[in-house]
């Protein structure tokens, strides 16, 4: 099991739910599926070390929950790609799509030249020119991070001088900034595992303080007890009709295979208010705690956890399944709960 020593001490340290909650879980299920783990630490200072272990010890499969190296989420295809030149079968995404979708504008820009409907975009660069925007309201996030890092209330903006504010803010920290225009609408996500697309989920906006935009910032993910993270209740299965349900699902598993998707992933699409699809952000590797959404969905479709990380492991071990545009996709059905937390 290879894991990142950074993200855990990062999330310690700001008292979120550290993926060292979700890898003792996942430790278990493996071993309640039969296998025998070794957790392999990969740290800052030792990275040497860390792939010299990987390369000479007999592992059957790693399963990859790296999503940084040395602290930056801009090296986490490394991890993959060392795991990858080694020719071991790995859980999850490969280098390559991890790399398309941590670049929003370069994966926008796949999406977009193949008719996926993403929203209007540009980016700002440290050091360069402001480009020329004048579609609002608009969000502004880093280009190259996740976990909704850099994106906070004030990050959706509603005129030329909030923009230039929100553009200074991510560039204080962040190379580059993308600016997004806002689909102000509802938040639908979709979990696709291997072939299986699990039930859509919805974000809840509802109880929102009313000075906050509905979006899944970062005080909503992480920082507990926060008005944002009571305000963003997720909602699975989404109400939605059955043939909306499924077009969204197809439209995602799409999107997917176009960034050359396998393994597992969830795939964040708005609503306009006329009903109009946006595809706003594709997440590989999905985190696995046992309160995230991916494991919510899959309790949804009836699978207990250990049954997820099964799937998981089964998809790795199936080989590169990347490319295939027609997949026989497999609609999970709302079954009823296993009894984990939904």
């Amino acid at each position: 099991m290879l894991v990142d020593e950074i993200a855990e001490m990062y999330a310690e340290q700001f008292n979120m739910a550290a993926p060292a909650q979700s890898t003792e879980r996942i430790i278990t299920a493996l071993q309640e599926l039969g296998y025998e783990t070794v957790e392999l630490v990969l740290r800052e200072n030792h990275i040497h070390s860390w792939v010299r272990q990987l390369a000479t010890e007999d592992f059957d499969f790693a399963v990859n929950l790296c999503e940084t190296v040395a602290g930056h989420a801009e090296g986490e295809h490394l991890a993959a790609a060392a795991v990858e030149l080694l020719e071991l079968p790995k859980t999850g995404a490969s280098a390559k799509t991890l790399l398309y979708c941590l670049n929003k504008d370069r994966c926008s820009a796949i999406l977009a030249a193949n008719g996926i409907p993403v929203p209007q975009w540009a980016v700002a660069r440290a050091g360069g020119p402001e480009p020329r925007w004048d579609r609002f309201p608009a969000i502004v996030k880093p280009v190259s991070d996740d976990a909704s890092n850099g994106v906070h209330p004030n990050s959706v903006v509603r005129s030329s001088g909030e923009l230039s504010d929100a553009v200074a803010r991510v560039l204080k920290h962040w190379n580059a900034a993308i600016i997004q225009e806002f689909i102000d609408g509802r938040e639908i996500n979709l979990a696709i595992v291997g072939d299986s697309l699990l039930p859509p989920a919805e974000i809840d906006f509802s109880t929102l303080p009313d000075d906050s935009p509905p979006i899944v910032s970062f005080e909503a993910k992480w920082i507990s007890g926060s008005l944002e993270d009571a305000g963003t209740r997720p909602v699975c299965p989404a109400s939605l009709d059955p043939n909306m349900a499924r077009e969204l699902q197809l439209l995602a598993a799409r999107a997917w295979a176009l960034l050359d998707g396998c393994g597992y992933a969830r795939v964040d699409i708005r609503l306009s208010d006329d009903g109009s699809p946006y595809v706003i952000d594709i997440n590989p590797n999905p985190d696995l705690s046992i309160d995230a959404g991916l494991v919510r969905q899959a309790s949804v479709a009836g699978w207990s956890y250990v049954e997820l990380v099964e799937r998981i492991v089964e998809a790795a071990k199936a080989g590169d399944q990347t490319g295939r545009i027609e997949r026989p996709w497999v609609f999970a059905p709302v079954a009823a709960p296993t009894g984990e937390p939904v």
